[in-house]
């Protein structure tokens, strides 16, 4: 994978690479739908997902379907906003 990072892009790193016949598979470097700047939105969310550890997949969407459902509805509506313009 080739995220863009400017250790990716040394020119070191291409020849080595070009040298071994890799193939770049290039991806955006963040999510479309959450930016690293909303990510201090949801620090209640992660506090939540940060304590226990969870043995299934189906606990964590438990623990976040419950944490979201307790949001306000302004928050609710902030979200679904996100949601339909990413």
């Amino acid at each position: 994978m080739h995220d863009n990072a400017p250790a990716h892009w040394a020119l070191a790193t291409q020849t080595k690479l070009a040298c071994l016949g890799s193939h770049f598979l290039d991806h955006p470097p963040y999510s479309p739908d959450l930016v690293p700047s909303d990510y201090h939105l949801f620090p209640g969310l992660e506090k939540q997902l940060k304590s226990p550890h969870f043995s299934s997949d189906s606990e964590v969407i438990t623990v976040a379907e419950t944490w979201l459902d307790g949001q306000s509805s302004d928050f609710l509506k902030w979200l679904a906003n996100i949601r339909a313009t990413g």
